[in-house]
C-alpha cells in the first residue's frame, strides 16, 4: 500500500501531538478537509508549509527525507524563511507538472483501453 501525502501530513500530525481539526483551522482548510478529499491541491500544500515551515515539503510530497527540515531547525534566526519559500514555490511547481502529467496519463490510458475492447470486439 503506498503512502500518500494525506498520510504523510497524519504523521506530521501525530509528531506535533496536534489533532486533525486543530490542524485544519490552523492551515484554513475546512473541518474534516483530509478525510474528504482525493488529492492535496498545490494551494493547499503551501498553506501548509506557509504555517509549518520545519515541515519538509520534499517529504510530504514524495516521502524522501526526513520529515522536519533540518535547515530551518540549525536557522534560529529565521533567515532560512525566503529560502522555503522560494522550496516551498518549485515544490508547488512540481507537483502540478507532476498532476497534469497524471492527468495526461490518464487520457491516454483510457484511450488504449477503448482501442482494445474494440479490437477484442471485432
Amino acid at each position: 500500500m503506498e503512502i500518500t501525502v494525506k498520510d504523510r501530513i497524519k504523521l506530521f500530525l501525530q509528531y506535533l501531538n496536534i489533532g486533525q481539526n486543530n490542524f485544519e483551522a490552523k492551515v484554513g482548510w475546512s473541518n474534516g478537509y483530509i478525510n474528504n478529499t482525493k488529492n492535496i491541491s498545490a494551494d493547499k500544500l503551501n498553506q501548509v508549509i506557509n504555517e509549518y515551515p520545519q515541515l519538509n515539503l520534499n517529504w510530504l510530497i514524495t516521502g524522501k527525507g526526513e520529515m522536519i527540515d533540518p535547515s530551518v531547525l540549525s536557522d534560529p534566526t529565521g533567515q532560512t524563511i525566503g529560502m522555503v519559500e522560494e522550496g516551498a514555490v518549485e515544490y508547488k511547481n512540481k507537483y502540478l507538472e507532476m498532476l497534469e502529467e497524471n492527468r495526461s496519463l490518464r487520457i491516454e490510458i483510457e484511450k488504449l483501453r477503448k482501442i482494445i475492447e474494440t479490437k477484442v470486439h471485432e
